[in-house]
């Protein structure tokens, strides 16, 4: 049971730049890094200025559905919200393909190419973590017949 939990967590976890992208209508698809530190993501490196942001506005990071109502908070907030001190709203920013991380890579850069939209998200070591421990008790089981 524990591997079927493991599995849906990680699987969970890797739709943070899909729910960012659906909800704000961006052109582009935000990179790991908008909340993560690494380009891969992981477990604890979503620390971010941005990802604290979103976590004091309700983003649970074990729940993707919580990301609409973490991004709308901000939004209602306008320029308060701004980590990198630009004047702008960082929910206006990435809804352009803005980074509003303090020197933060923009996802939809003018005249260069965007970033493909992700196949894996940014919790790549634990989906691989969550599929390892899926196949493992298949074969447990299968051998145990």
């Amino acid at each position: 049971m524990s591997f079927l939990l493991t599995f849906g967590l990680a699987h969970a976890l890797s739709t943070f730049p899909g729910e960012v992208n659906s909800h704000l209508g961006m052109d582009c698809f935000p990179t790991c890094q908008l909340c993560h530190t690494t380009p891969a993501g992981g477990s604890g490196t979503a620390t971010q200025p941005f990802a604290v942001e979103m976590q004091a506005e309700g983003l649970v990071i074990s729940d993707a559905t919580t990301v609409g109502t973490a991004l709308d908070a901000l939004a209602a907030k306008g320029a308060e919200a701004d980590v990198d001190g630009d004047g702008q709203n960082d929910v206006e920013q990435l809804t352009a393909g803005e980074n509003p991380n303090p020197d933060g890579t923009d996802f939809c850069p003018v005249g260069g190419d965007a970033p493909p939209p992700l196949t894996r998200g940014c919790f790549a070591e634990g989906s691989a973590l969550g599929v390892g421990l899926l196949v493992g008790a298949a074969r447990w089981r299968r051998a145990r017949r």
